[in-house]
């Protein structure tokens, strides 16, 4: 549960990756949070509405629609979502480089371990 309050805090999560989706709302779901989990950016934009989630935890390589475009869409929707991305570039510099308008907070790193995970986002939720 997030450490910031006794609220189930609600996690739209998407990638392209079946393995790495189950994984993410496994461990989300046993952690206390209630889980929109979604393999098609274009089915999590079809089905997602203002004030449905917290936090929406995006891929930012996937077909069709890019982690970047999506977020760009459900800010359209509900601007108060808070936002990060997942990405296997470690090098935040380097992750600069391609995605100047995100910044470090937002970056959750593939692979992360659970615990971290559970951190990140409680950080994320409670403190931004």
């Amino acid at each position: 549960m997030g450490e910031c309050s006794t609220y189930q805090y609600r996690i739209l999560v998407v990638d392209d990756e079946p393995d790495v989706l189950l994984t993410l709302k496994i461990v989300l779901e046993n952690n206390g949070f209630k889980i929109g989990a979604f393999n098609d950016p274009v089915l999590a934009l079809r089905n997602f509405d203002a004030a449905s989630y917290d936090l929406a935890i995006l891929d930012i390589r996937m077909p069709k629609i890019t982690g970047l475009g999506l977020s760009k869409q459900l800010r359209k929707i509900d601007n108060k979502v808070k936002i990060c991305f997942l990405s296997a570039i470690s090098n935040y510099e380097e992750f600069k480089r391609y995605f100047p308008e995100i910044n470090e907070d937002q970056i959750i790193v593939k692979p992360i371990d659970n615990q971290s995970l559970i951190d990140k986002i409680n950080k994320i939720i409670c403190n931004s």
